[in-house]
């Protein structure tokens, strides 16, 4: 993996967006790209080579959640880590992703990259066991 961290962002709230993308941008090792929704999300995703850390909203605009926004990326992107996030307590009990990390909204900027770095390390793990 290089030095620099892929991280893509999708939310249906640009307000969100714009903080996570500031808190990451702020700090050395991320190139961040943000996606409103899920069409926004399948954009983004075909346009990158790489994808190291996707972190997406359970619920989105347009026909996908962010469940499967997190499919989908595993698909295109087998090492990727995924973080799924949710203001809504009952969330955390959807079907989530295989080694995914869920965070509860609103969290701070520490919480986030813990989580980040979290589910880069249950990524590596996958792709380990994956052989």
């Amino acid at each position: 993996m290089s030095a620099t961290r892929v991280v893509l962002i999708v939310d249906d709230d640009p307000a969100v967006l714009e903080t996570m993308r500031i808190l990451l941008e702020g700090k050395d090792g991320f190139e961040v790209f943000c996606a409103l929704g899920s069409h926004g999300a399948r954009h983004v995703m075909g346009q990158l080579e790489r994808l190291d850390v996707l972190i997406a909203d359970v619920i989105l605009a347009g026909e996908a959640t962010g469940v499967d926004i997190c499919h989908e990326a595993m698909a295109r992107h087998p090492n990727v880590a995924l973080v799924v996030i949710s203001a809504d307590p009952r969330a955390e009990a959807t079907l989530m992703p295989e080694s995914s990390v869920f965070l509860r909204k609103p969290f701070g900027g520490y919480e986030l990259l813990i989580a980040m770095d979290s589910a880069t390390h249950l990524a590596q793990e996958r792709q380990a066991q994956m052989g």
